[in-house]
Order: C-alpha cells, then sequence, then structure tokens
C-alpha cells in the first residue's frame, strides 16, 4: 500500500524537491550577495546596531537595495502554505474520487482508515519538510541583515511574525489538511483548489486580526502627554489612549479635539497643559512584550493545528461514507 501511493504521491514529491532545491539556491546567492555588500559598505557591526546607529548614505543604499528583496522573500514563506493545501492537499482525495480509483483502494486488503493514513503522511510529512527547510533558509538571510533588514520592524510585524517560528509549519498543516477535506467532501478538483485557497485566506485574515487578544497585554504609563510613542517599534500595541485621575480609560475624544482647536486658532499651544486642563491625567498603552512573541507563536499554532486534526476527522469521515 505504502508503495503504490508513493508511486501516485511521486511527482508531487519531485515537484516540491525541485522546487526547493531553486527556491534555496537563489535565497543562498542572494545571502552571499548581500554579505558582500555589507562588508564592502563597513556596515557589518550596523547590522547588529541598527540604522539608527549608523546613519549615513550608505546604511540607506543598503536598505533601498535590499530591503524590499528581503520582504518577498518572507512573502514567499506566508504564500508556501496554501500552495501546499492546494495543490497537495485539495487533491489528494479529489483526484481519486474525480478518476475512480478510490474504487480499486476500497477493494483491497487494507482498511480504507490505513489507506487514508498512508495517503495522508506520505504527502504531508515531505511537504511540512519543504516549508520548514525554506523558512529557516529565508530566516538565515535576514539574519545577515539583522536590524538592516525586516527584523527591524519588529518580531510583530506581520511579515515577521507569520514567517518565524512555528506558525509557517502550523500553517502548513492548517491549509494541508483543509485541502485533504474539502477534496474528501466535494470530490471535484478544482472546486477543492478553490476553496481551499478561500477559506485559507478567510481564516488567516480572521485569525490575525484577533490575535493580541490570546495574550494579556501589559499597561504602559506615562505622566508626559505630548511625550514620544510609549512602545516603540518592538512591543504589538493592542490598545492605546489616555486616562483620567482616577485610571480611567477616556473614550470620547472631545478634549484632544478642543485642544487641537485652541492650537489652530492660537498657534502655539502647551498640549500638555491643555490636556490636563481637560482632564487627562496619563497615557496608556497595552502592549504585548517581545519576549512573549514566542508563547504568541505557540497560541496561534495550537488553534490551526486544532483545526487541522477537525479537518482530518472531516476527511475519515467523508472518505469512509464514500460508496
Amino acid at each position: 500500500m505504502t508503495w503504490i501511493v508513493w508511486r501516485q504521491q511521486r511527482p508531487v514529491f519531485i515537484t516540491l524537491v525541485a522546487g526547493l532545491v531553486v527556491a534555496v539556491t537563489a535565497i543562498l546567492l542572494l545571502r552571499a550577495g548581500m554579505a558582500a555588500d555589507l562588508a564592502a559598505r563597513n556596515l557589518v557591526d550596523c547590522a547588529a546596531k541598527g540604522l539608527e546607529a549608523c546613519m549615513g548614505p550608505a546604511a540607506t543604499e543598503f536598505q533601498t537595495a535590499w530591503f524590499d528583496k528581503m520582504h518577498i522573500a518572507q512573502a514567499t514563506v506566508l504564500v508556501a502554505p496554501v500552495l501546499i493545501g492546494v495543490f497537495v492537499g485539495a487533491p489528494l482525495f479529489a483526484r481519486e474520487f474525480e478518476q475512480g480509483t478510490h474504487a480499486l483502494a476500497f477493494t483491497q486488503s487494507v482498511s480504507r482508515t490505513r489507506w487514508m493514513a498512508t495517503k495522508f503522511l506520505v504527502a504531508a510529512l515531505p511537504a511540512l519538510v519543504v516549508v520548514i527547510i525554506y523558512q529557516l533558509v529565508v530566516h538565515s538571510w535576514l539574519d545577515v541583515a539583522g536590524k538592516l533588514g525586516p527584523l527591524a520592524t519588529g518580531e510583530f510585524y506581520f511579515t515577521t511574525f507569520d514567517s518565524h517560528s512555528v506558525s509557517p509549519a502550523a500553517y502548513t498543516l492548517f491549509a494541508y489538511t483543509l485541502g485533504m477535506f474539502t477534496g474528501a467532501l466535494f470530490k471535484r478538483t478544482l472546486v477543492a483548489m478553490t476553496l481551499t485557497l478561500g477559506l485559507f485566506v478567510a481564516v488567516r485574515v480572521v485569525l490575525s486580526g484577533v490575535r493580541e487578544s490570546l495574550i494579556t497585554p501589559t499597561r504602559l504609563l506615562s505622566g508626559d502627554l505630548d511625550g514620544p510613542a510609549l512602545a516603540g517599534r518592538g512591543p504589538l500595541v493592542v490598545e492605546s489612549g489616555f486616562l483620567d485621575a482616577r485610571g480611567n480609560v477616556i473614550a470620547d475624544p472631545t478634549p484632544m479635539m478642543n485642544c487641537g482647536s485652541k492650537a489652530d486658532a492660537q498657534g502655539a499651544v502647551d498640549t500638555a497643559a491643555c490636556y490636563r486642563e481637560n482632564g487627562l491625567a496619563q497615557r496608556y498603552a497595552d502592549v504585548i512584550p517581545t519576549d512573549q512573541a514566542t508563547t504568541l507563536h505557540l497560541l496561534e499554532g495550537s488553534i490551526f493545528a486544532g483545526l487541522a486534526v477537525l479537518f482530518v476527522l472531516g476527511s475519515v469521515w467523508a472518505v469512509r461514507r464514500q460508496v
């Protein structure tokens, strides 16, 4: 049984390996070129310090030349899971039902459950390995650029967060099982591929929008009402605003609007003093610190893993009811 399934999945496996070889080769060549450019511009130390410590034309020109390329590489890590779901997961059972080859498998001595488990593992394991290897290679390129590259945007910037830690593997498992379930349920490859793409994007958008609610944020306070932002690029800002003297959040924007109107009418105005006159006592920011990024990765990954388990069970139900 394993050999038959392997023969069926061999073209997919060859395609995955060939794509990985081409992609990794391209990334390694770009990484080598960027490392040489860093050394030529004497910016190796700046990669650890950041642009603020190395202001100058050399650093700016380096970012102009390489920043977008690294962002595109991060984006390809985000795209890889949905490609696995659409082109590997969706046809897994749908093509069997379309071509009628499932009838031969069902008449063999092995059970349907074993047949499904074999097909699932033979296709899923290579796909996960390919995505993880590619993710690590891309991240090694970003590490060379350090704080002169996309990593300077912080742990929680969407391309950095979604392409790091366990997230790509969790997204891949979710997309693959989603495609497998839609294929087993609707028995049409094109329908399964279309639904997998649409549902994957929809779920990713919804869950990324509520991601910050998975962790209780930390509140930062400042009495400087007109000072710089309480949180820089590092922490994930969930909410920010002003508090009154009792520590209550001021939801009414009227005080800020009054001070703004006063400034427009009178020119230079002490904004902080105006805020205090209108009852604003402190600024606050509810943030998720960068040291909790790994925890957030694991929490979000567990949600996608749970959905993947449901899709596996749904696929078992859909295949077992097939006559």
